[in-house]
């Protein structure tokens, strides 16, 4: 059975209204967005934030990671690679960190052959701020725990 010819129109009918409308509100405020350099402030603040929140990451992670950890200085993005100890599984890991709410992307996932399993990714987009302080340092002690 067809249900298409059933609400085709009504359909159609609502696609226009919904088309008309967001359309050329969206348009104008994106317009002015641009045109009066806010997309570039948006740009230059959004960088300064991630570099501070890569920089505050870093420096947990050389505090509370063990001594030697390794970590790949991104070009660009807004995630850290990091090589821990060989002797660690970032995939055992894992179900630890999260039975914490403490979620990191084990390295393993990145590659189709056995690779990576001692590296995880993890992501400075998050605002700085204490609770993720406090969770790298929980992490950096389920690291050091498992060795």
């Amino acid at each position: 059975m067809d249900c298409t010819g059933k609400f085709k129109d009504k359909i159609i009918r609502q696609k226009l209204v919904q088309t008309v409308c967001n359309s050329s509100l969206y348009s104008d405020v994106i317009a002015d967005f641009l045109e009066h350099g806010r997309y570039d402030h948006h740009l230059r603040s959004f960088r300064n934030k991630l570099y501070n929140n890569y920089l505050q990451i870093s420096r947990a992670v050389e505090s509370y990671f063990p001594d030697n950890t390794k970590i790949a200085q991104p070009k660009g993005g807004f995630m850290l690679w990091i090589e821990l100890d060989e002797r660690i599984s970032t995939t055992e890991l894992y179900n630890t960190a999260l039975a914490q709410k403490i979620v990191f992307a084990p390295g393993r996932i990145f590659s189709q052959y056995n690779q990576y399993n001692n590296c995880m990714r993890l992501t400075y987009v998050l605002e700085w701020n204490e609770r993720v302080n406090s969770d790298l340092e929980k992490l950096g002690r389920i690291i050091k725990n498992s060795i």
